[in-house]
């Protein structure tokens, strides 16, 4: 019995060598952001291009998740910003603070921002974004900010498999990446108005969900993940001095005029929280949870705005 113990120890010993060698290896953001190709619209290359080929500078960010994707109009804010102001969309499909947290650190290495806004919602998504091991560093795949990281195995087997893609792409099929684009600008055009139906559904969804409720010990316990990305950040975010914002962008059914940690948020910056006439006109949505090219337009306007209101009362101005 002892023979066959030790000799199952021994062979899942061989076996683990090459998976964490994979960790052990450089990995290639380049790689990594055109290996998500088929997800969010390409999105992920067009980032990767916008901060680490394109020279044009970039002022104010927005970060969050395809609430800003579809809310943000990078062209007509800098039209109303004015002096050349460079504003760029960097939201990525679905929720995760950690995949924001992973942009944001590429962002803050190449680019020199003088605004950052990130997008909340109406709650905090619990779980780690799915391509957030695809993307991150080894290091921050490895290093949990909490105890509490319910997809962590998850999260180790795809970027364990994703670093063994990048192995056979660069040293077996010597693949070669595509031309940068010079696109601009990321935000995500659409004229569609959301039905009724849509609107209807989205609604009774909320109504249900609002209805339940976790326990608090569980709910603290289960928000101590995202929020401790956003306190990570915030912290590098504000090593740098620069200012940040967040703007609240919720869904269409959920009827909350704020969010549900807005308090923590203030603790750390100014919450920007539109005009609800914005969100209850119908005609502004794409479908029930993101704003359409009417929507955003107005949103986007209104931000323009509020920002250059906000710069100006607290002292901070463009350099």
């Amino acid at each position: 019995m002892k023979r066959i113990i030790l000799k199952l120890v021994l062979f899942f010993s061989l076996l683990m060598i090459p998976i964490v060698s994979f960790f052990m290896l450089p990995y290639s953001e380049e790689f990594a952001y055109h290996y998500i190709e088929q997800d969010c619209y390409n999105h992920g290359a067009w980032i990767y291009d916008r901060i680490n080929h394109n020279p044009a500078p970039i002022d104010v960010a927005f970060i969050g998740s395809s609430h800003t994707l579809h809310a943000i109009q990078e062209k007509k804010m800098e039209e109303l910003l004015g002096q050349n102001f460079r504003v760029v969309n960097l939201g990525y499909c679905r929720y995760g603070r950690n995949i924001e947290y992973t942009i944001l650190k590429m962002l803050l290495k190449h680019k020199s921002p003088k605004l950052i806004v990130i997008e909340v919602h109406e709650d905090e998504e619990k779980n780690s974004h799915d391509i957030f091991p695809y993307l991150a560093e080894t290091e921050d795949l490895l290093l949990t900010p909490t105890l509490f990281n319910r997809d962590y195995f998850s999260d180790l087997f795809h970027g364990g498999s994703a670093r063994l893609e990048y192995f056979k792409a660069k040293y077996i099929f010597r693949k070669k990446y595509p031309e940068p684009t010079s696109e601009l600008y990321g935000y995500a055009a659409t004229d569609r108005i959301v039905s009724e139906f849509e609107l209807d559904e989205n609604l009774k969804s909320w109504q249900f969900r609002l209805s339940q409720t976790n326990p608090e010990i569980i709910e603290k316990f289960q928000s101590e993940f995202p929020l401790a990305y956003l306190k990570k950040m915030a912290n590098i975010i504000q090593e740098k001095n620069i200012p940040i914002r967040f703007v609240y962008l919720p869904d269409s059914g959920s009827k909350l005029h704020k969010p549900k940690f807005a308090s923590f948020y203030q603790d750390i910056a100014p919450l920007i929280i539109p005009p609800q006439g914005i969100f209850n006109d119908k005609s502004n949505w794409m479908d029930a949870s993101h704003l359409n090219d009417k929507g955003s337009g107005v949103l986007s306007a209104w931000l323009a705005e509020r920002i250059k209101s906000e710069l100006c009362t607290d002292s901070m101005t463009f350099r």
